[in-house]
């Protein structure tokens, strides 16, 4: 669970296309679940950020690049590493 709150966190300061604070609390629920099976399953940093890419823009239909990514990545892959 605190992996999954971790995620949350980074995910809610990204803040993509800038829905919140505007947006539901659970906006980005559903990504934030898969991006944190993700990180369970990759072993390097750019693979979580390939899977951040893919996540989101299948979930809004539009490519998200692959640098944007990798910083949400980093941050969630260094948070994560803290915490282990």
């Amino acid at each position: 669970m605190r992996m999954k709150n971790l995620v949350r966190q980074v995910i809610h300061e990204w803040n993509p296309y800038g829905l919140l604070p505007h947006a539901p609390d659970n906006e980005f629920d559903s990504e934030i679940e898969k991006v944190t099976e993700s990180l369970q399953q990759v072993n390097t940093l750019e693979e979580l950020a390939r899977s951040i890419q893919e996540i989101f823009s299948l979930s809004f239909g539009e490519s998200f690049k692959y640098e944007r990514c990798l910083s949400v990545a980093n941050q969630i892959w260094n948070k994560a590493n803290e915490q282990s």
